[in-house]
């Protein structure tokens, strides 16, 4: 007997909060399928659940048939990461769904696929001087992380890193980016600077294939460093008699 069972398609969201402009995907079966991107900066909590709603009813689906869930888990926006955690463990406490956490500066290296640039670095604001920085070296058609994560200032990056030709990105320049600039240390085009959903569903989505998930109770935001408001709250204590 012929089986006329149809396949349940896989659906998956990406979300991109880290940033100043967030942005929503969807995928199906993971190939992508629209990407949604927020109307002006800092617009997270206003417009990521109608973002989310449209993207599905263009596919004619609902929130509890997704089954997995990318998200940028940082470094950035202290605030931004929050939301974007809390949405995927709601999501995986209500219809089930898989979480897959991408680091938003391997999300932000997808941005740049002009093949004569062989060395970049994602710079995200951390305040206080400051910059969340991650190196990143081509590899044939890939991008190589060779500096994890960290915080350095301008003077710091330069001194590292101002022996040969590399190109900076991200939304940490906007007020920046003459800190940085040298004859060899080079600013990306404004347009590649923010991180995007799209590209967080293509690494959300590769992990996925490679079993990469995280539990959601044991989810937590990349921070680096703890928030500033946690931080003057133990300073108070400890100037405190």
């Amino acid at each position: 007997m012929k089986n006329n069972a149809i396949k349940s398609q896989l659906i998956s969201l990406a979300l991109e909060t880290t940033g100043r402009i967030g942005s929503v995907a969807i995928g199906i079966d993971g190939n992508l399928s629209d990407e949604k991107t927020f109307s002006a900066p800092l617009r997270h909590n206003a417009e990521l659940f109608d973002a989310i709603n449209l993207l599905l009813n263009e596919i004619g689906k609902t929130a509890n048939q997704t089954q997995q869930v990318f998200i940028s888990i940082g470094p950035g926006s202290f605030t931004g990461i929050r939301i974007s955690v809390t949405l995927a463990k709601m999501m995986a406490l209500a219809a089930d769904c898989k979480i897959v956490a991408v680091n938003t500066s391997d999300a932000m290296a997808l941005n740049i696929e002009d093949d004569c640039i062989n060395k970049i670095a994602t710079v995200i604001d951390a305040k206080r001087g400051q910059f969340f920085i991650a190196v990143f070296k081509r590899n044939n058609n890939s991008w190589e992380k060779i500096l994890s994560d960290c915080m350095l200032t301008p003077e710091q990056f330069k001194e590292i890193f101002d022996n040969e030709k590399i190109y900076l990105l991200g939304e940490g320049l906007l007020y920046y980016a003459k800190k940085f600039e040298t004859e060899n240390i080079k600013i990306l085009n404004e347009k590649f600077w923010s991180p995007k959903a799209s590209n967080v569903f293509k690494l959300g989505t590769q992990m996925a294939s490679e079993g990469k998930f995280v539990d959601p109770v044991e989810l937590v935001p990349l921070y680096i460093r703890r928030p500033e408001a946690e931080e003057n709250l133990e300073k108070q204590k400890n100037s405190e008699p």
